[in-house]
């Protein structure tokens, strides 16, 4: 049951940005006017950290993880990733593949070479009708990563978790290619090279009636459930670091931007967040549980292309 609720959860937010065409809107605001504490228009606090001590924390995350994080040979994980195009035609279809929660997210450095896809990572659609972003793994500065080449597409990978606290949310990702032409604040421009997803449980029963009402047509229409929240982090084109943004169809997805423009193109940026303040900062209320981890790398409403690379991503 875990496990289905965690694919309809983020099969549902990319089915609810999809219909507002994956748009995103900022409150209101000028140069003069105040920076609101929380929601949209709030800037987070910075959170790029040195590398060196990024990869440190990674190694020791490693050796203390729970043994389905890294998902050992002949696990269903792994037996799920080496068919994940076949996952994702089912994706297209109206029964829902109920796939296993993990305790954490597998590390893309810890896959064993010759991989080509990463193991207990789910591949998931944003429409039938959109072309996928191509994902494989790749050695890249002596180490595997997530290569991610999107053209004119939009598809992404998630992990279901057994829902646990909120901690910090670690990262490391790098892009060729910044889209000059896209804007996070407009629908028709809305696209990034770099996505992170964080779905949240809560009590959807507390949502205002046009949140529940919003909930219930996309579980008639699609078949799925949204979750009671998304935070989202991304490779804004245009807004600047810190800037909380609101997804213009449901209040209930918001995205921080934490790199932007072409400063850092083709160099590793390395992230640590923590999630909790964040939830705070985006929604004005603490979190609930994570019950799923996602990415995306997508170009579709800029019909643009973008090449980058998704190091490890870790949850403590």
């Amino acid at each position: 049951m875990a496990a289905r609720f965690c694919l309809l959860a983020l099969t549902g937010v990319v089915g609810a940005l999809t219909l507002a065409g994956c748009g995103t809107l900022e409150t209101a605001s000028t140069e003069r006017a105040p920076v609101a504490q929380s929601g949209p228009g709030a800037m987070a606090a910075a959170s790029a950290i040195d590398c060196g001590s990024f990869a440190r924390h990674i190694e020791q995350l490693r050796h203390a993880a729970p043994t389905d994080t890294l998902v050992p040979p002949g696990s269903p994980a792994r037996d799920l990733a080496s068919t994940s195009e076949e996952h994702a035609e089912a994706d297209h279809g109206s029964e829902v593949e109920e796939h296993p929660t993990l305790k954490g997210l597998p590390l893309f450095s810890a896959a064993p070479y010759g991989l080509s896809k990463p193991a207990g990572w789910q591949p998931w659609t944003v429409n039938r009708n959109k072309l996928p972003t191509r994902y494989s793994l790749t050695e890249v500065d002596r180490r595997m990563v997530l290569h991610a080449e999107a053209d004119s597409s939009a598809s992404g990978l998630y992990v279901p978790l057994v829902g646990r606290e909120p901690g910090m949310l670690n990262w490391t990702w790098k892009t060729r290619d910044v889209i000059r032409s896209a804007d996070n604040s407009q629908a028709p421009r809305e696209d990034s090279p770099l996505r992170i997803f964080v779905a949240f449980d809560g009590d959807k029963g507390s949502l205002s009636l046009k949140d529940q009402l919003m909930y219930e047509m996309a579980r008639l229409t699609t078949g799925r459930e949204m979750p009671y929240a998304t935070l989202m982090y991304i490779w804004g084109g245009r807004k600047p670091e810190g800037s909380v943004l609101s997804n213009p169809h449901t209040e209930r997805v918001r995205m921080i931007v934490v790199d932007s423009g072409t400063r850092h193109t083709n160099e590793w940026r390395c992230h640590r967040r923590d999630l909790r303040s964040d939830y705070r900062k985006a929604f004005g209320v603490d979190p609930g549980k994570v019950v799923a981890i996602g990415l995306m790398t997508d170009t579709d409403n800029t019909k643009s292309r973008a090449e980058s690379w998704y190091g490890d991503i870790a949850l403590d």
